[in-house]
């Protein structure tokens, strides 16, 4: 099924330097910018302020539309002369040649111009302007360039039913804004080595619970104040999520800047419980939600996925075990025979109960960790019934919201998920992808923090139903501590690099949408093994 709406002419550009980069920005509907973007929209906007010149008529930024071909855009520049009509488009790169995508990109201009304003395309030419090397190139549309046009756009058209494998090529990729979206496959001798991304693009997230604070803007920074008194001012693209916990105030603009460029919005209450999140537009992503629901329905390509997923979970509970010693010879025999019994589980039964067989087993080990004054005797929730599972449970809640903002940003339906059961307003895929992150983030976090003496009892308040809950003090240490281990590098076996934990759970789930989408044939679930 070919796509039927029409097509932005800058697209052919995307498409033409390379197919899988207009697939994630016109069929998936998922953008980013980096240096080289901002630096071309900086030339646009310093063309656009330029003034008049005498003797002929310029005009900018001129809509101009194709019935016949089915493209629409908006043109650089317009120069008319009573002799001709030059449609200019110009390029923030250093060529010395023009580039064929360039001047197809033209083209598609040239045309769409003369049937916009009934010109006669003989009498219209093209320029080409690199503002890098100052040079200019003419541009004509003759009947090659145009046939090639329309077996362009035929093929653009269909990407959706064949969708391109991304190949990692350091020429297109080291500069591509969408390096960490696509991860690239590097190949040497026909083997799949690692995944490509960009080495340095962590961007924090900021926790923000203190009762009373506010967020306001300023330019194009946001500034959180309390009482009158700046706590922290910071631009946006130094933002990665903005967790706002109980009563705390955002501005309009400050919202309005955060979600216009893409940066999520989470609101809770004092113990993490999800309210509202706010991420701008509904993501374009449809075909992933397409394939989400047959996946859903095909329950053989399900359990195998939601098997990996707990075989992940497992995997990581036994290095938890094995780095604090905790684990026995006899235990760890036990989990190797559970490891073999996921494998070889015929149905979600069987998946679920071992699951929680496994579950029972870790927590019973887990609990020789910590000293007899922290009561911990058993996994417990809803309400934590001492003060180290009100640490586990505040620690999964933050987990889930971020693990649900980087699907949402994505495009998944997060409801939907492979492995946990559907409950109304339940997000199911955010709790399967975050199986394999609670050992190793959650878990690890707790038992440092509790053996190390940065969280101690007197952090915590019982109240009257016999419940546990942090203190306001309490919960800020574990907020900071949370947010330093999603900022911990590990290194992971696919990238082949180490990077923080917070871009190894946003790894996962582009690896996980990827195997969604058929473009890799299973899901890796991110194993710790040292």
């Amino acid at each position: 099924m070919e796509m039927e709406e029409e097509i932005p002419i800058f697209a052919i550009n995307a498409y033409l330097y390379c197919p899988y980069r207009y697939y994630i920005e016109y069929v998936k509907g998922q953008f980013s910018t980096n240096e080289h973007v901002e630096e071309g929209r900086y030339i646009d906007e310093k063309k656009s302020k330029k003034a008049q010149t005498k003797g002929y008529k310029r005009r900018q930024g001129i809509f101009v539309h194709s019935n016949s071909l089915g493209i629409y855009g908006f043109v650089d520049e317009v120069i008319k002369t009573d002799e001709k009509t030059v449609i200019v488009e110009t390029k923030k790169g250093n060529a010395t040649k023009p580039f064929k995508n360039d001047v197809l990109q033209l083209v598609a201009y040239l045309i769409c111009y003369c049937e916009t304003f009934d010109e006669d395309i003989k009498k219209v030419v093209g320029r080409l302007h690199y503002v890098g090397s100052e040079k200019k190139f003419e541009v004509k549309a003759d009947t090659e360039l145009v046939s090639r046009l329309r077996e362009i756009l035929r093929e653009m058209r269909r990407i959706a039913d064949e969708v391109p494998q991304p190949r990692y090529n350091k020429k297109h990729c080291s500069p591509c804004s969408l390096l960490d979206i696509c991860m690239p496959s590097a190949k040497k001798n026909g083997q799949n080595l690692v995944r490509k991304v960009t080495p340095h693009s962590y961007k924090p997230p900021i926790f923000l619970s203190s009762q009373g604070a506010f967020v306001g803007r300023a330019g194009e920074s946001i500034v959180i104040s309390h009482s009158g008194e700046e706590l922290l001012k910071a631009h946006f693209s130094e933002i990665g999520t903005l967790y706002l916990m109980g009563n705390v105030q955002i501005s309009s603009q400050a919202l309005k800047l955060l979600v216009q460029n893409a940066i999520p919005i989470v609101f809770t209450d004092l113990n993490g419980a999800l309210s509202a999140m706010c991420t701008g537009a509904v993501p374009k992503n449809v075909f992933l939600r397409l394939k989400q629901l047959e996946i859903y329905k095909d329950q053989e390509k399900r359990l195998c996925l939601a098997k990996k997923i707990v075989l992940g979970k497992v995997r990581n509970q036994v290095f938890v075990l094995t780095k604090k010693s905790l684990l026995r010879g006899e235990e760890k025999a036990k989990f190797k025979e559970l490891e073999r019994a996921i494998n070889n589980c015929w149905n979600f039964d069987e998946l679920l109960g071992i699951e929680g067989v496994s579950a029972n087993t870790y927590f019973e080990i887990y609990k020789r960790a910590f000293e007899p004054i922290w009561n911990f005797n058993e996994r417990n929730r809803r309400p934590p019934k001492d003060p180290i599972n009100a640490l586990l449970s505040f620690g999964y809640t933050l987990l889930h919201n971020t693990v649900l903002s980087v699907l949402v940003g994505i495009g998944f339906e997060p409801l939907l998920g492979v492995l946990h059961t559907d409950h109304y307003g339940r997000f199911a895929l955010a709790l399967d992808l975050m199986e394999e992150f609670r050992p190793i983030i959650v878990d690890q976090l707790v038992l440092s923090l509790v053996n190390l003496r940065h969280i101690k009892p007197s952090d915590f308040i019982e109240n009257i139903q016999g419940s546990f809950v942090l203190t306001d003090r309490g919960r800020k240490k574990f907020l900071e501590h949370y947010k330093d281990r999603l900022e911990t590098k590990h290194h992971h076996p696919v990238l082949n690099t180490s990077i923080e934990y917070l871009r190894i759970i946003e790894v996962q789930a582009r690896l996980f949408e990827k195997c969604i989408l058929g473009e890799v044939g299973e899901y890796t679930p991110f194993v710790v093994t040292k």
